[in-house]
């Protein structure tokens, strides 16, 4: 199979970005912390940021086959080397792509709104897979990965709202705010009337700020206004719309 996007399962749901899941950095911290916003309450033990997000995201994007498991999990059948291409345009790093998924296994979730309740983890596992692809490269072959989504996470990918989208231009983002807003506002069909005013963005993924942090996220989200226009996000004075509407 050489089709790539969206071929068995949903890039996302919108409630982790929503309830701030994912820290809005490259580089987070470990956090044990409970989170509430309008759309429900969040509560995350261990390491979850941007990059985090990516690679959830792009395996979700990229998988091929999927096997549900008679307790309620899921297996995705997923390729290495899309997975690392579509990370970064200069092949990402398979030993920092090991830790990303190292800290998913490892964190604990608890997610609640009005509609949803799950306590549990994001994978649970990630083995090697018998299937095999050419590598024209080293004129060898290279074996697939299964990753086992967690019962708490394929439940979320079962009852909220499924978003589908190529996630490698925003993974290419340079700094974390900007993704953790663009993906924010991906969770909304439609921009409301004036657009969103971007301090209320920031604020949105990265809770309450001195002014100075502020002004530095202000800075950054405008350091990577071309990458969010790619993505439909236009950035005009002190509002962001979504493209097209």
């Amino acid at each position: 199979m050489t089709k790539v996007g969206n071929v068995v399962v949903p890039t996302a749901t919108a409630t982790p970005a929503r309830v701030r899941l994912f820290q809005p950095s490259q580089r987070p911290v470990q956090r044990r912390e409970s989170l509430e916003t309008p759309w429900g309450k969040c509560t995350v033990s261990g390491r979850l940021g941007q990059r985090h997000a990516d690679l959830l995201e792009i395996s979700l994007y990229v998988a091929e086959k999927k096997r549900s498991t008679d307790d309620g999990a899921m297996e995705l059948l997923v390729d290495p080397a899309k997975i690392r291409r579509k990370m970064s345009d200069a092949q990402y790093s398979l030993s920092q792509i090991i830790l990303l998924f190292s800290d998913l296994r490892t964190v604990t979730l608890e997610i609640r709104t009005q509609n949803l309740y799950c306590i549990g983890g994001v994978i649970d596992h990630i083995m090697i897979s018998e299937a095999t692809r050419h590598n024209p490269l080293s004129k060898s072959e290279r074996h697939l990965w299964r990753v086992r989504l967690n019962k708490a996470f394929v439940y979320l990918l079962e009852n909220d709202y499924r978003l589908f989208y190529d996630p490698g231009p925003l993974a290419r983002l340079k700094n974390g705010i900007s993704q953790a807003v663009a993906r924010h506002v991906i969770t909304h069909k439609r921009s409301p009337a004036g657009g969103w005013k971007i301090d209320t963005l920031i604020v949105a993924v990265a809770g309450e700020l001195k002014p100075a942090q502020l002004r530095s996220k202000r800075r950054e989200l405008r350091q990577d206004m071309k990458g969010l226009r790619n993505l439909g996000l236009i950035i005009e004075e002190d509002r962001v719309t979504k493209g097209g509407e």
